[in-house]
């Protein structure tokens, strides 16, 4: 089990989040070369790539990315969005090149979930021959509920296929955090630790916004002693959901005193809650 932070973790610092509106303009953003070299200075040893941040590169980069990443004893994990077979062999490809062995997936549209179970057992031969695990994500698009996809992962049965847990997406699903990890956590193959918290700040309804690892209102305590309880191992990365500020000097530097804090609250309720 090892400590360590994906590409969303720091959504400004690589450019922001086209998703949700290209009107954040950053001087210079992040690569995945700078986040490697972020993520070794900051003492941890995961770095997970995932589709908010550019990484269409040649072989030769890819390559070099993985060769760097080793050289920084970080452990690389690859993610992107959609489980459609073409993007699966895509990344399986990217994976076997950097050394990865962990492809995080997003889904991003509503499918039966028996078809996903055949398509996913239809990529297990690629799985094994490349020694990839599949992780599958409660997405934020709120796609699938914690049960959905633990029929997903009943279906398919094998070790190279689980959930990556995050502790706040499916809050939009009216999953409560504690639930969604007690649902998952008996097939969980990685961790995206985040917190929040819920206001009502208009007549119209609540709020849900971001907060610092820590400081919202998932019970991190109870999140890991479900983890561990489940006896699975995996790696813990921290993610933030955190709004932008009022410049890009303002923005970046609260997003790296939330990383710095997370990562206090994480190594002192470690080992264990």
């Amino acid at each position: 089990m090892k400590l360590g932070i994906t590409t969303y973790t720091y959504r400004w610092a690589v450019g922001g989040d086209p998703r949700f509106g290209a009107d954040f303009k950053i001087t210079r953003p992040l690569s995945v070369f700078d986040l490697v070299d972020k993520t070794s200075k900051l003492g941890l040893e995961v770095l997970q790539i995932c589709e908010n941040i550019d990484f269409e590169m040649g072989i030769q980069e890819y390559k070099r990315l993985g060769e760097v990443a080793e050289d920084k004893c970080i452990t690389l994990e690859l993610g992107t969005a959609g489980l459609e077979t073409a993007i699966l062999r895509k990344y399986a490809q990217i994976a076997k090149v950097t050394g990865s062995h962990l492809l995080r997936v997003y889904p991003e549209e509503k499918e039966p979930v028996d078809s996903i179970i055949e398509r996913i057992k239809s990529f297990l031969p690629v799985l094994r021959e490349r020694e990839l695990t599949l992780a599958i994500e409660n997405s934020s698009l709120c796609v699938y509920s914690s049960l959905e996809l633990l029929k997903i992962f009943r279906g398919v049965d094998d070790p190279l296929v689980g959930a990556c847990i995050d502790t706040v997406n499916s809050v939009g699903l009216l999953e409560r955090p504690l639930e969604t990890v007690e649902v998952l956590s008996p097939y969980a193959v990685s961790l995206h630790l985040k917190d929040f918290c819920i206001e009502r700040r208009s007549v119209g309804g609540f709020t849900v916004f971001g907060a610092p690892l820590g400081k919202g209102m998932v019970d991190v305590k109870a999140v890991l002693n479900l983890i561990r309880k489940s006896n699975r191992d995996l790696n813990i990365l921290i993610e933030q959901w955190m709004d932008r500020r009022g410049s890009e000097e303002e923005t970046l530097v609260e997003e790296e005193r939330w990383i710095e804090q997370g990562i206090r609250f994480l190594r002192f309720v470690l080992p264990w809650a």
